[in-house]
């Protein structure tokens, strides 16, 4: 219990505190962007994971390198965490991702549009959690999207692509975003 406590402690500080870390450092910058897509597995709720692993999918150019590999120590509901990186040509061309993701990370490069209408056709679209880099990334129909404000990583958050999924974002993440609303697509 005791040790429940401080877990959820150092977590909320993390988030928190994270917002005071500059992000000119390239490498610091992922390391936080890192530390966030763990951290969605505290403040986030997924429905039942039907899978041995919690698959974090990066597609396309894997911005973290190195520094995202500490995650794969960890685990989220009582599943241990796995990192799939996952081609974006391979992606878009699959009829169904193998094993599936729980959170699907959208690097820069990749072309948003063509992402999304994949990510609409899947079967499971309703469990998957989709964090981008991108300015327009929440705004286009991501979920979360990392931006870069005054040299510090914050989280915009669309709920309405969120309320369309079997997700549920904790108060205290929704606390440390920008809420922003999907742009009209007319």
């Amino acid at each position: 219990m005791k040790g429940t406590f401080l877990t959820r402690t150092l977590l909320c500080l993390t988030l928190l505190l994270s917002d005071c870390l500059c992000a000119d450092d390239e490498n610091l910058e992922f390391k936080i962007k890192a530390g966030y897509l763990y951290n969605f597995t505290k403040f986030i709720t997924w429905p039942k994971v039907n899978s041995a692993t919690f698959n974090l999918c990066i597609i396309g150019a894997d911005p973290f390198g190195a520094d995202i590999g500490p995650i794969e120590k960890k685990s989220a509901f009582s599943l241990p965490i796995k990192i799939l990186r996952l081609d974006e040509a391979d992606f878009l061309s699959a009829s169904n991702l193998r094993g599936g993701c729980q959170i699907l990370y959208v690097s820069a490069a990749n072309k948003l549009k063509i992402v999304f209408e994949k990510i609409q056709a899947l079967p499971y679209k309703h469990k998957i959690l989709v964090v981008g880099e991108s300015e327009a990334f929440a705004a286009e129909g991501g979920m979360i999207g990392f931006v870069n404000r005054n040299d510090k990583i914050k989280l915009q958050i669309n709920l309405q692509s969120v309320k369309q999924t079997d997700l549920k974002i904790s108060a205290k993440l929704l606390e440390i975003a920008e809420l922003i609303k999907e742009e009209s697509h007319d």
